[in-house]
């Protein structure tokens, strides 16, 4: 028999007492499997509780919850403090839910404090004094190099490099050809400027 929902819900409530997140298996694990599920979306729809990540929750307006534009000021002074110029959106993920830091990455990048370059990748940015369009404050190759490295891939001279630095070729490299040792299947670029990756022989 299928319990009451209401009572359901009472129970998966009381889990959050102590506060803190938990499992979608760790809730009223004696219940009907879709009951729970469907208890667990109203009371997120509710306001009740807020999910966190893939089957985990917590309660809502627990103290480990940061609203969205104190995660968007602590993105804002991790970014100012760094030294790194590439940032992977999981260097953020400590300062609140999924969603949340995604709502804050998109301010940062709304108000020019960072530039999305590729899946997952930003790049720390200021406006530009000639467009006034946000734009990464170094250039796309070493942009690319330290994502590349970010990624735990190896990055080698281009054919094109090699070429130039051994006098077989006159033309000075624009650097973005890089060549890199792993198969690497993402873009990097930003605003239609874009690096060619190339298999490093």
């Amino acid at each position: 028999m299928v319990e009451n929902m209401g009572t359901l819900a009472t129970r998966i409530m009381d889990r959050f007492a102590s506060g803190g997140t938990l499992a979608r298996a760790d809730l009223a694990a004696d219940a009907d499997y879709d009951s729970v599920g469907r208890v667990l979306g109203q009371l997120v729809r509710d306001r009740k509780l807020v999910r966190v990540g893939r089957g985990r929750y917590r309660k809502a307006g627990a103290k480990t919850a940061q609203p969205t534009n104190t995660i968007a000021d602590a993105i804002e002074k991790k970014i100012r403090r760094s030294k790194r110029n590439v940032f992977l959106r999981s260097d953020f993920a400590s300062l609140g839910s999924y969603d949340a830091v995604g709502r804050a990455l998109r301010r940062a990048t709304r108000d020019g404090r960072l530039v999305q370059i590729g899946y997952g990748l930003y790049a720390k940015a200021e406006r530009s004094p000639f467009t006034g369009k946000p734009a990464p404050i170094v250039g796309i190759k070493r942009l690319a190099t330290e994502a590349l490295g970010r990624l735990g891939k190896t990055v080698a001279p281009s054919s094109l490099d090699e070429a130039y630095n051994r006098g077989r070729s006159t033309q000075v490299p624009t650097g973005r050809v890089i060549a890199v040792k792993d198969r690497v299947s993402r873009r990097i670029g930003y605003d239609g400027n874009y690096v060619l990756l190339q298999r490093a022989g």
